[in-house]
């Protein structure tokens, strides 16, 4: 089911329903985008591996703020608004959409085992492909029509 089908479904919603669809969209949607960290895939297109595999963790985890960053920032029955990142995930949305190009690399002190040395601010040129685990999606769309019409199904009985 594509966005617009899914919003043609909501919107013929009875009003009385909305309040509790809109909390359902939210819980459903926030669940959707932490579990891609875990698949390691989106809307069924996985993630371009990492270059240097990691020893333990995962893919985008280490402390794990980027995925808990994940949450509705915005819930009524007119619209949901699901974010990622915060002052301390800044780089959420760079790995989101992907990046390709210079960055600033701050004057910083590299300790080695030879001793500390002291590195000046340059640029470098990065590129970090996109491994994207928020926006729109099919599965999700699923799953959210799925779930309103079991919570519909209940109220009937």
């Amino acid at each position: 089911m594509d966005f617009k089908e899914l919003d043609r479904y909501l919107r013929s919603l009875p009003d009385r329903i909305l309040p509790e669809a809109a909390e359902i969209i939210a819980e459903t949607a926030t669940e959707y985008y932490r579990e891609t960290f875990r698949k390691k895939a989106f809307d069924g297109n996985p993630w371009a591996p990492a270059r240097v595999q990691k020893r333990t963790g995962s893919l985008l985890i280490d402390s794990g703020a980027m995925m808990n960053s994940i949450r509705a920032s915005s819930v009524s029955p007119e619209k949901v608004v699901i974010s990622a990142g915060n002052d301390k995930v800044d780089y959420a949305r760079v790995h989101n959409e992907g990046y390709s190009g210079p960055v600033t690399v701050p004057a910083h002190t590299r300790h080695t085992r030879h001793g500390d040395v002291n590195v000046r601010q340059h640029t470098r040129n990065v590129s970090i492909p996109q491994r994207q685990f928020l926006g729109d999606s099919k599965e999700l769309n699923d799953m959210i029509h799925d779930r309103i019409e079991k919570f519909i199904e209940s109220l009937e009985i």
